[in-house]
């Protein structure tokens, strides 16, 4: 059923919940001996300046981390099989340092146990950063939209004149004859069963190329595609920059 069938749009139900957060917990870090390891040639931090201030890398997703336990140590995960803190929201870092010969900035943690976490900086670089494939679009007349399970079925959902979408232009999912599209259906008012996203997720659907051309046209740059209760927000000229609104402020990104 095309109910069942949610896109995970970068931060659409990710961001709801404002700072940084470290889920799950350590417990098992010193039982487990297969996927528990620590780091070695842990190299000396460096502050990013003399006042020992922060800056904002960017909005974030879910980043494999480092821990620094309260013992001083730093525990890894080298096959990602228990990773046990994940950045969310906006990554504020106050220096770096090089474990095992790799740069990490340190991230603070809040509502944890741990000490530190570390996250590598080569997810806050443009590789983890390329949202150009998506562009916000306008609905101009009612379309039908298809499910985009494997069989593109038709579920009763449909798009309503002033409705804002979301396209991707360049999507594993889009084949051909469909164009991908992402749509905030928020209140069921678009579905035959008048059922609704819980936690405000978004919706993906297909257009056939011809219903697209036909009834869609691109938003003007500043048209928000709502997230997260309207707290968060693409629009075309975010989405150039490779980021989003959170509550009224820019972010960058990063999303694996």
């Amino acid at each position: 059923m095309f109910k069942n069938k949610f896109i995970k749009l970068f931060t659409a139900a990710t961001f709801a919940v404002v700072g940084i957060s470290a889920t799950s917990t350590i417990s098992n870090l010193n039982t487990s001996t297969v996927q528990a390891a620590y780091a070695h040639n842990v190299g000396a931090f460096h502050y990013l300046n003399k006042k020992h201030t922060y800056k904002t890398l960017g909005l974030s997703e879910g980043f494999p981390s480092i821990i620094k336990l309260d013992n001083g140590k730093f525990y890894i995960d080298d096959d990602n099989l228990n990773t046990t803190s994940m950045v969310n929201g906006p990554a504020k870092t106050n220096g770096y340092r090089y474990i095992n010969n790799t740069k990490y900035y340190r991230i603070p943690v809040k509502n944890s146990n741990v000490d530190t976490i570390y996250v590598a900086a080569k997810y806050f670089t443009k590789k983890y950063n390329d949202m150009s494939y998506l562009t916000v679009y306008r609905v101009n007349s009612k379309i039908k939209a298809l499910s985009d399970d494997m069989d593109n079925t038709d579920d009763g959902m449909w798009y309503g004149k002033g409705d804002i979408i979301l396209v991707n232009n360049f999507s594993l999912w889009n084949h051909d004859k469909y164009v991908d599209t992402i749509s905030p259906m928020q209140d069921g008012k678009h579905n035959a069963d008048g059922w609704f996203t819980p936690q405000e997720a978004n919706f993906g659907g297909e257009l056939t190329h011809e219903d697209f051309k036909n009834h869609c046209s691109k938003a003007s740059a500043n048209t928000k595609f709502l997230l997260n209760h309207g707290e968060d927000w693409y629009t075309n000229s975010s989405l150039a920059r490779g980021g989003m609104y959170h509550k009224g402020h820019f972010y960058k990104v990063y999303s694996r």
